[in-house]
């Protein structure tokens, strides 16, 4: 148990010293520095370990792109083929048809991140463009991150597989290969993350949605039914004022026959007791 805690020990060192490194190689040092500080942890650094060279900027690329085209019925192939010419592929597509026969295509296309501004200028030129967006993110932090952890997880698995070969006691053996899988379960995790990273910056992303024009609607076939319509609210209406003006006139002859009947069932009433 005891040499096991020396191995995580001495790797967590291990990390903290390439983590130095790394950002020593990406950012300058500060002439502030304490350089007898620098000094003393560059010993700590290990003679085998190799100096972190200076890492290429990782970036994501990004682009969605809305166009208008009159006539859709070629325009699959015509994406396919800019597509293949700069050694591209289509990863997602999708048409369908909507309110008065309007057509809508959608593609989602991956290009080699350096032909991603030609791919997207031939893409461009295939409609009228109604919007266009670009978008890179910086992952260059988080993967160096990564790189550094999965070099540490690395250097854990192989003290591991030393002290294997080495224990004898039962006990011993079961407690190492426990810490085996654990620092392999993040290896395998690490090297997935790279993997996808790897993907996304090596691809960049290209949306494309084109659609047909709106259809302008001849409004000269509605115009007698619209304006019959109008007529006979606007009679309907004139009907409604002249029945309330007639119901306000009869009000007072209404009030007058309802109490001259309520006195004459007063008097009928009196008579008969």
């Amino acid at each position: 148990m005891i040499v096991i805690m020396l191995v995580t020990t001495s790797c967590g060192a291990s990390y903290q010293s390439k983590e130095m490194a790394v950002n020593s190689a990406v950012q300058p040092r500060s002439l502030s520095y304490d350089q007898g500080k620098v000094m003393e942890e560059s010993k700590m650094i290990k003679s085998d370990e190799i100096e972190a060279p200076a890492v290429e900027r990782k970036i994501i690329r990004n682009a969605s792109l809305n166009l208008e085209l009159k006539d859709l019925s070629n325009i699959s192939n015509k994406v396919t083929e800019i597509i293949k010419n700069h050694q591209g592929f289509i990863a997602n597509s999708r048409k369908w048809t909507g309110y008065n026969n309007r057509k809508f295509y959608n593609f989602t296309l991956r290009v080699p991140a350096e032909e991603f501004e030609v791919t997207l200028a031939e893409l461009s030129q295939l409609g009228k463009v109604l919007e266009e967006e670009l978008s890179g993110r910086d992952i260059t932090k988080e993967y160096i991150d990564i790189q550094a952890r999965l070099n540490n997880f690395k250097a854990q698995e192989k003290r591991y597989l030393e002290l294997l070969n080495k224990a004898k006691d039962v006990k011993d053996i079961l407690e190492v290969e426990r810490e085996l899988n654990r620092v392999r379960t993040n290896i395998e995790q690490l090297e997935r993350s790279i993997k996808y990273y790897d993907n996304q910056v090596s691809l960049a992303t290209i949306r494309v949605n084109i659609s047909e024009p709106e259809a302008i609607i001849n409004n000269s076939s509605n115009l007698g039914f619209l304006k019959s319509f109008k007529e006979a609210l606007r009679s309907f209406v004139k009907s409604i004022n002249l029945i309330i003006v007639l119901v306000g006139a009869l009000i007072p002859w209404l009030i007058l026959v309802a109490i001259l009947g309520y006195l004459l069932y007063r008097i009928i009433k009196k008579k008969r007791s």
